[in-house]
Formats: C-alpha cells, sequence, structure tokens
C-alpha cells in the first residue's frame, strides 16, 4: 500500500466508525422521545455511510489478512443498503413536513427502490464487471457501471432535494437553535452530496474519458479530500439533528 491507499482506506474507516456511531446515537433517543423520526434519521445515516464500507473493510483486512473483500461482496454491502437509506429519509422527510401527503412519496420511493434492487441483482448475476470494477487506482475503491452510477445518481439527488428543503424551511424559524440546526444539516447535505458526486458517479463517469490515466495523482488526491467531505457532513449531520451542547457552544459564541 502506499501513502494514498493508507489515507483513503484509513479516513474510509474513520468516516465509517464515526456514521455508525452517529447512527446508533440518533437511534438511542428514540428510548427517551418515543418518536419513530429518531429510528428513521439515524438508520438513514447508517444504511448511507455503508457506500463506503467496502473500502473500510478492506482496508481492516489488508492490514490483518493481506487480503481485500471479494468483489461480490464489496458491491453488495456498498450499493443494497442505499434503496434502504432512501425510504427511511423520505418517510422522516414527510412525517416532518406533511404526514397527511406521505402516501404518495413513499410510494413512489419504494417503486424506485423495488426498481433498484432489481436492476442491481439482474446485473450481478448477469455479469459483475456490469456493475463495476476494482479500480486500478486503488485496491480499495471500485470504478462503477454507468447504470449503477445513474441509480446513485438519483438517490443523491433526491436526497439532496429533500433534505436541503428541509434545512431551508428550518433556517427560516423564529427560534434560534432551530435555525442553527437547519445551517447544520444545509453543511451536512451539501458535503455529501458533493462527496457522494464525486466519488460514486463523476469519477466512475469520467474515469477513461477526462482521465486517461488511472494512477493520475489529482484522483488519488480528490478521494482523500472525498472523505474529509464526508467526515464534515456525518458531524453537521449529527448537530441537525441533536446539537450536542458542545456543538451548539461552539456555533453560538
Amino acid at each position: 500500500m502506499d501513502i494514498v491507499d493508507i489515507l483513503q482506506g484509513s479516513l474510509s474507516l474513520i468516516f465509517v466508525l464515526i456514521s455508525f456511531v452517529i447512527g446508533f446515537t440518533i437511534i438511542s433517543k428514540y428510548g427517551k422521545i418515543k418518536n419513530r423520526l429518531y429510528i428513521l434519521v439515524g438508520l438513514t445515516w447508517l444504511t448511507l455511510s455503508t457506500l463506503w464500507l467496502p473500502e473500510a473493510s478492506s482496508f481492516l483486512m489488508s492490514l490483518f489478512i493481506q487480503q481485500t473483500l471479494a468483489i461480490e461482496w464489496y458491491f453488495i454491502l456498498g450499493n443494497v443498503f442505499v434503496p434502504i437509506a432512501l425510504i427511511c429519509w423520505v418517510t422522516a422527510y414527510t412525517d416532518m413536513v406533511n404526514k397527511k401527503k406521505q402516501k404518495i412519496p413513499i410510494a413512489l420511493i419504494l417503486v424506485f427502490s423495488v426498481v433498484f434492487e432489481v436492476l442491481f441483482f439482474y446485473h450481478f448475476f448477469l455479469d459483475i464487471n456490469l456493475i463495476g470494477v476494482i479500480s486500478p487506482l486503488s485496491p480499495f475503491s471500485a470504478d462503477l457501471g454507468y447504470f449503477l452510477a445513474i441509480l446513485l445518481l438519483i438517490s443523491f439527488l433526491i436526497l439532496f432535494m429533500t433534505g436541503f428543503k428541509f434545512a431551508r424551511k428550518s433556517i427560516r424559524s423564529e427560534n434560534k437553535e432551530v435555525r442553527l440546526k437547519g445551517k447544520l444539516l444545509q453543511v451536512a447535505f451539501i458535503t455529501f452530496t458533493i462527496a457522494a458526486l464525486l466519488e460514486k458517479t463523476i469519477r466512475s463517469i469520467l474515469l477513461g474519458i477526462v482521465f486517461t490515466d488511472p494512477t493520475n495523482p489529482v484522483l488519488s488526491i480528490a478521494l482523500v479530500v472525498d472523505r474529509l467531505l464526508l467526515i464534515i457532513s456525518a458531524f453537521a449531520f449529527y448537530g441537525g439533528f441533536l446539537l450536542p451542547g458542545w456543538m451548539k457552544k461552539i456555533f453560538t459564541k
């Protein structure tokens, strides 16, 4: 492993660990408040973070047993939970915005989720190379096929549009704390979307067209920057829903 591989793998692991802690922390609030919103929001972040679970797992495996995750498990762990994240988030979003009119949005997202899973497993069993290949740039990342990149692009746009809209609504609140949460959620959805698009869709589409050399150092640097954006998004998401005291003090000084 070179320094870029180590940075990419370790930062992916850090992001996944932070996200799992944040996800379970949000879910645990249900025990006190008895509002399903916390379960839905916590599950949303947990399942979104699994997009980078294969990289984190491969990094750990390479450290301890000098192997990486099998390509089949790489794509399953990194993609099949995305529709679950969408269902949880759209349900939570409609709970917060307009619960009386949530049946249609949830029905539409369920249809998209079924299409996502069917197409994924159809290509998975037909020819896994249609889903993607392990990148020659790094043993911990994959270059996705066009169909999967497009499905993920649609998923990220759904998350961004609904999340950003909810954040904007919170910012217009008269309550200072709610406004702060809204600003943090804006940061969370913006940074996560940028990071996700850069790596999971744009990079896979442009590799070989704009970047003819897969070892281009620009791609390596982008992967490291991408992880830093993800870590920022995780903390911003956490603050946007729970706003712990230490974070509130930092942003209200």
